[in-house]
């Protein structure tokens, strides 16, 4: 049966070309304001960090079988290097007056070795045993970050204030697995198999043996807490919370030529975070950030066909994608 794919990556890339349209519209206004009201800023600050944590692709399963999960394969990223930079766009001297922000920021993660990668399947319609599991060296291609974020910022006392904000997100991330080996417990036909302890069939890999690749697009708002102490230093508490999620994804198995297309949506992210900054000056402050972006139950329909890159794509069931990365980052910020 041949179906219809509805796409968010055409639907995120035209709210990204929006939202950029936006954030320049933004940058290149605020000169004008600040001459004119002496209460607004333009801040450059380049950033440099790591993230850590995994992706995960899910296969859900049909009645048939017991299990709850049909296939699950982790990507690692542990740690992946970035570098990027954040536009600003905020007041001058945000502890007398509320007042309005905006932030535009773009990261990219440096391709390499980014630890394992697992896949596993429970395939039995007898048990919820696991019936496959293979192990390779993963290897993390592209990291792609960008997110805009605008809102207001409240003096609270002459040391404290609130910002609420809201913040539009788009992530790509692409991985491939390379060599490693496989276990995998021998068939008894229809849908069965012996224990995968009971004299598996062992295989071993050499190249590259399955890529993958996520796409999210998600929009949350936030809130975030900030005390100045000494004028000089600050400390901030941030969170975000939203269902509002798109994931697209595609998977390829270089051994089975097979390809599998994921359009998904809804779950919930969370993302609390904490910020240092220290005043260097009047123009210049350097900062250190530790958040943690958190993806759960995201779920949709899976797309397959074969070989890879022709024919079209067939329904093939029920697919999940999760996300879990504890983010860590220095940035020198400069007021232009």
């Amino acid at each position: 049966m041949t179906v219809w794919m509805f796409n968010p990556y055409l639907h995120i890339m035209r709210n990204i070309t929006a939202f950029t349209v936006l954030v320049i519209i933004l940058c290149c206004g605020p000169p004008v304001m600040a001459q004119e009201q002496l209460n607004y800023t333009v801040s450059l600050k380049p950033l440099f960090g790591f993230v850590s944590g995994q992706a995960e692709e899910i296969v859900y399963p049909s009645s048939r079988f017991q299990a709850p999960l049909h296939s699950l394969l982790l990507w690692d990223m542990k740690p992946v290097v970035y570098y990027g930079f954040l536009l600003d766009f905020s007041q001058v001297e945000p502890m007398n007056t509320w007042g309005g922000f905006a932030t535009f920021s773009l990261k990219y993660g440096i391709p390499g070795p980014s630890g394992i990668h697992d896949n596993s399947d429970w395939l039995s319609v007898e048990n919820a045993g696991l019936t496959h599991f293979s192990r390779h060296d993963n290897h993390t291609r592209e990291l792609f970050f960008l997110d805009f974020t605008s809102g207001f910022s409240f003096p609270l006392n002459c040391a404290l204030f609130l910002r609420t904000y809201l913040q539009v997100s788009f992530i790509r991330m692409s991985f491939f697995g390379m060599d490693g080996y496989g276990i995998y417990a021998r068939s008894s036909g229809n849908d069965t198999y012996h224990p995968i302890s009971d004299d598996p069939r062992k295989e071993t890999f050499e190249g590259k043996v399955i890529s993958y690749t996520q796409e999210w697009f998600y929009a949350a708002p936030g809130v975030s807490l900030g005390y100045f102490y000494d004028d000089n230093f600050l400390i901030e508490l941030s969170f975000m919370a939203s269902p509002l999620i798109l994931c697209s994804a595609l998977d390829e198995h270089k051994t089975t030529n097979f390809q599998y297309r994921d359009q998904m949506w809804g779950g919930i992210l969370f993302e609390p975070g904490i910020r240092l900054s220290l005043a260097l000056g009047k123009w210049f402050d350097i900062s250190w950030e530790l958040s943690w972006r958190y993806i759960n139950g995201t779920k949709g329909m899976t797309y397959q066909r074969r070989p890879i890159g022709t024919g079209t794509y067939v329904q093939g069931g029920a697919a999940g994608a999760g996300l879990s990365i504890i983010n860590t980052g220095l940035g020198f910020r400069v007021r232009l």
